[in-house]
């Protein structure tokens, strides 16, 4: 299995993967760059650069790109073969075609975990100079990466989805059109800050972002958590499920 997970790796070696990586990473850095503009508190006083604010806009910006980045990922990997005309060839392998499926999956996960990380870089590296200069609070910092490690995880519940879409289709266009849909309601929903925007499974990574926000309009702890891990939860198994099922069973027609 890990042989084959590599396999699917290295395909990439020779795309433009990358840059669908720092198209994600670099808007979520760069807006971190706000906390620098000089700013003065109610008092009159300097504002200190504040970490968890940080945190939390470099959270949306990599919650509201990572519908399309991550349903793109997903489309270009699941349906490289079909447009390459070369599945046949590959099923042909003496692996079982739901390792294959799993290790094209595997390839999705470390794509969304790496932007995920790169994203976050410099809030990161911003916490940890202002450490050696004078107190930080350690907790923020953690609570930070923290956030973006749950964000990440939250945001593979749909990645099946984009699969079962581009293997139907047998191209990357079905999965790009949903992941384009769902940034879309994802932004609006981001910018009205409400508690519910998280019943929409691709908008769910949004639920740790805005635990970490401070002074908005609905505060305390998020009543739709349950119902949307819920409907995460539901939606990942069955377009998981589906993905074998079709992945396994459906007839190959490509040509080659």
């Amino acid at each position: 299995m890990l042989n084959v997970l590599l396999t699917e790796i290295m395909k990439l070696k020779n795309t433009k993967m990358h840059w669908l990586i720092l198209l994600g990473a670099i808007p979520a850095n760069l807006v971190t760059l706000y906390a620098f503009l000089p700013r003065v508190t109610p008092e009159g006083t300097r504002a200190g650069i504040d970490l968890q604010d940080m945190f939390y806009r470099q959270g949306m910006v990599i919650t509201i790109l990572g519908p399309f980045m991550f349903a793109l990922m997903t489309g270009y990997i699941i349906s490289r073969e079909y447009q390459e005309r070369t599945i046949n060839q590959l099923f042909s392998y003496p692996v079982s075609r739901t390792k294959i499926l799993f290790a094209k999956l595997g390839a999705v996960v470390v794509l969304i975990f790496t932007t995920s990380l790169l994203s976050c870089i410099m809030v990161t590296a911003t916490g940890v100079i202002m450490s050696f200069t004078k107190p930080v609070e350690m907790e923020v910092l953690w609570s930070g990466i923290r956030m973006n490690m749950l964000a990440g995880l939250l945001a593979l519940g749909t990645i099946p989805v984009s699969a079962a879409l581009s293997m139907i289709g047998t191209s990357v266009i079905p999965s790009t059109v949903l992941g384009a849909f769902a940034t879309i309601v994802t932004l609006i929903g981001e910018m009205g800050h409400g508690m519910r925007n998280i019943l929409f499974p691709w908008a769910m990574p949004y639920w740790p972002v805005r635990e970490l926000a401070q002074g908005l309009a609905e505060s305390g702890p998020n009543p739709y958590a349950v119902p949307g891990m819920t409907i995460l939860a539901v939606t990942f198994m069955v377009s998981l499920v589906f993905c074998i099922v079709y992945y396994e069973k459906a007839e190959i027609h490509s040509g080659s």
